[in-house]
C-alpha cells in the first residue's frame, strides 16, 4: 500500500468535500441521513479520523441497506444506501478522479448527456477555500436532458437524418463486471492499483440484492459516484463512435444514433454489441431496433421526447432539505453554498418556463391569477383524460405516466403557490384521477405523492391509501411512499394506531417498518403504546433500522425523555 496515494485520495480536505457533496446528492433516500447529522456534528474531528483510519488500513466497507424500487416493466431495481464513511470512501474516490480527468470528460459533452460533471469538479479541494463555492457533484438533470432532446430533434428535423438506431444496456448497473471496470480505470483514467484494490473489496461489499451479494459483478445504484464509474466504463465506446463522426447521443445506458442508410447503423449495431459483450454486458434486443424515419410525420421518439418536460424545478420539496443540511451541523452559509444560492446559472439549474413567465409580475393579486389560471387549466385537462363519467382511459395508447406527472406537478405548484397568499384547498372532484394515476403507475409514487398531500384530512382518500397499503404487497418503495403519505397528512385515533401497529408486526420491509415506526412515533400519545414501540424496536435484527428510527424519535423531543436510555433499551 502506498500511503502516498492515501493520503492524496483520503486527505481530510478531500473527505470534507466527500462529505458537502454527500449531503448534495439528490436522491434522499439513498442517503445515511443518520450517518450525515452524527457525522457533520463534529465534522473535522470525524474527517481526521476516517482519514487516518483509511491510511492506516482499517477501513473495512459494509453491506449498506438496500431496497427495491418498481420500475415501469413491473420488474424492481435494487437501490443501495451506503453507511455514511463508505459514502464518504466511495465519493473521495470520485471526486479525485473527476478532478484529474475532467478535461478528458469534458470534450463528450455534445454527445453524452447523463450525469455530466460540475465544472467545479476540475478544482478538486481548492473549491473549499472558495466563498460561493457550489458542491453539486453533477449538473442539474432537467438542463442536461433537454440538450439531449434538442440535439436528437436537431438531427431528424434539421439534419435530415433518414434511419435511427436506438438500444440500451440491459441491467447496466447490476451487471457491470468489476474487473472491465477496474481495468479501464487503470488504462483510460490512471487509477492506481492501491485504489483499485481497495475499490475491489468496497464493491464486492456494496453490489447484489437484498438478499444476497454478487462478488465480482455490479455496482451500487443510487450513490453517485457509481453514475461517474458508469460513464467511465462506457467512454471508450463513447470515444471510437465520436471520432468517427455518428449523431451519436448517450443519456446513461439509453443511446440514439441517426443516419442517412440502414447499413450504415447496422455496422454500428455490431460494433456497440461486440463493445459490450467484451465488457460483460448485453444490448436489451426488446428495446434495439434500426428504423426508417417518415419525414412527411412527427418521429415518435421526437413526439416522446417534448412531452417529458414535466416537473417544476420549484416542485421538489426542498425545505427538507434545508432542514436535512442544517441538521447536519452546517452553518447557514455553508447551506446557502451548497444549494448554490448565489449566481445561479442556467447550465447548473433549471429555469423553467413558469419561473420565466412571473419574472416581471409583482402584483400580488397578478401572481394569483396566474396560478388560479393553471390550476383551472389541469382542472379542465385531466378529467379530458378519460371517458365521460368513468375512470376510463378515453385514449390509453396516447396516455401514459408523463401526462399525470405533467399535470401532477403543475397543479401541486400551483395550490402550493396560491396558498402562500390565500387559503385554498385542493378540488376533490379530481382526487378520483390522481388515486387513478397513483394506483396505475405505482412507479411514479413519489411525483404524485406531493400533491396528494395538498389533500390534508381527507377521508376518502385516507381510506384509499390504507387500502391500498394493505392490497398491494408486492412493490415496497411503493408503499414506504404511501405510508409517509398517511403519515404527514391525517390524523389518528388510539383505535387506529393499534392497527397500524399490528400491520408494523406483520411487515416484511425494512424500509416500510421504518415508515411505520414514523407513523406511530409522530401520532401517538399513549405511553403504553410507546412502550410496546420500544419492545418492538428492540428487537430489530437490522441496527441501521434502529438507529434511524431512534433519530426519528430523538427529534420529537417531547415523546423522548432520555436518548441514552433509550439507546441502551434498543441494545445499541
Amino acid at each position: 500500500m502506498s500511503d502516498k496515494t492515501f493520503e492524496i485520495y483520503f486527505s481530510t480536505d478531500n473527505l470534507k468535500l466527500a462529505y458537502y457533496r454527500i449531503v448534495c446528492w439528490p436522491e434522499r433516500l439513498v442517503k445515511d441521513r443518520f450517518g450525515i447529522h452524527a457525522f457533520g456534528a463534529q465534522l473535522d474531528k470525524n474527517v481526521k479520523q476516517l482519514s487516518e483510519k483509511l491510511i492506516s488500513g482499517k477501513y473495512s466497507p459494509q453491506r449498506g441497506f438496500k431496497y427495491y424500487e418498481p420500475k415501469s416493466s413491473g420488474t424492481q431495481r435494487t437501490k443501495t444506501l451506503l453507511m455514511i464513511e463508505d459514502a464518504l470512501v466511495y465519493q473521495a474516490i470520485a471526486n479525485v478522479i473527476a478532478a484529474r480527468n475532467y478535461e478528458l470528460l469534458a470534450e463528450h459533452d455534445d454527445f453524452v448527456f447523463g450525469s455530466v460533471l460540475m465544472p467545479d469538479t476540475k478544482q478538486g479541494t481548492e473549491l473549499l477555500n472558495q466563498d460561493n463555492s457550489k458542491y453539486f457533484f453533477f449538473k442539474f438533470w432537467k438542463s442536461l436532458f433537454v440538450r439531449f432532446k434538442d440535439s436528437v430533434i436537431k438531427a431528424i428535423e434539421q439534419d435530415k437524418a433518414t434511419h435511427k438506431f436506438e438500444t440500451d444496456i440491459t441491467g447496466f448497473f447490476d451487471s457491470i463486471p468489476h474487473y472491465n471496470l477496474l481495468l479501464t480505470l487503470s488504462t483510460h483514467f490512471g487509477v492506481e492499483d492501491e485504489i483499485l484494490d481497495l475499490l475491489s473489496v468496497c464493491l464486492n461489499a456494496w453490489s447484489g440484492t437484498k438478499e444476497s451479494s454478487t462478488p465480482g459483478v455490479g455496482i451500487p445504484q443510487g450513490p453517485q459516484p457509481s453514475y461517474l464509474l458508469a460513464n467511465l466504463l462506457l467512454y471508450p465506446l463513447d470515444k471510437q463512435l465520436i471520432s468517427e463522426a455518428f449523431k451519436y447521443y448517450r443519456y446513461m445506458d439509453d443511446i440514439k444514433i441517426y443516419g442517412y442508410s440502414e447499413s450504415e447503423l447496422r455496422n454500428v449495431l455490431v460494433h456497440i454489441d461486440n463493445y459490450l459483450k467484451g465488457h460483460g454486458l448485453s444490448i436489451n434486443s426488446k428495446k434495439t431496433g434500426i428504423t426508417a424515419i417518415d419525414a412527411a410525420k412527427e418521429d415518435e421518439t421526437v413526439k416522446e421526447l417534448r412531452r417529458f418536460e414535466v416537473i417544476g424545478n420549484d416542485y421538489t420539496g426542498d425545505e427538507t432539505f434545508i432542514t436535512e443540511l442544517s441538521e447536519g451541523g452546517l452553518e447557514s452559509n455553508i447551506i446557502k453554498s451548497l444549494l448554490g444560492l448565489s449566481e445561479q446559472s442556467p447550465e447548473e439549474h433549471d429555469e423553467s418556463d413558469t419561473k420565466k413567465q412571473l419574472e416581471n409580475i409583482t402584483d400580488p393579486e397578478k401572481i394569483i391569477a396566474f396560478w388560479e389560471k393553471e390550476i383551472s387549466e389541469v382542472e379542465k385537462e385531466l378529467p379530458s383524460l378519460f371517458k365521460s363519467d368513468s375512470l376510463e382511459l378515453a385514449d390509453p395508447e396516447k396516455t401514459d405516466d408523463i401526462d399525470f406527472i405533467r399535470l401532477s406537478a403543475k397543479y401541486g405548484t400551483a395550490v402550493r403557490s396560491v396558498n402562500e397568499y390565500k387559503q385554498v384547498k385542493a378540488a376533490n372532484h379530481l382526487l378520483p384521477y390522481w388515486l387513478f394515476a397513483l394506483k396505475k403507475f405505482y412507479w411514479r409514487a413519489s411525483n404524485y405523492i406531493l400533491t396528494l398531500q395538498h389533500y390534508r384530512d381527507n377521508e376518502t382518500l385516507k381510506e384509499e391509501l390504507i387500502s391500498i397499503y394493505l392490497t398491494d404487497k408486492n412493490y415496497e418503495c411503493y408503499r414506504y411512499h404511501i405510508i409517509t403519505c398517511l403519515t404527514y397528512n391525517f390524523r389518528y385515533s388510539d383505535r387506529e394506531l393499534r392497527e397500524f401497529f399490528k400491520y408494523l408486526k406483520a411487515e416484511n420491509s425494512e424500509l416500510v417498518r421504518y415508515a411505520l415506526y414514523c407513523m406511530l412515533i409522530k401520532h401517538s400519545d399513549d405511553q403504553q403504546l410507546k412502550s410496546t414501540l420500544r419492545v418492538q424496536l428492540s428487537r430489530e435484527a437490522n441496527n441501521y433500522l434502529k438507529l434511524i428510527t431512534l433519530d426519528y424519535w430523538k427529534r420529537d423531543a417531547n415523546r423522548v425523555s432520555s436518548m441514552d436510555e433509550l439507546v441502551k433499551q434498543m441494545g445499541l
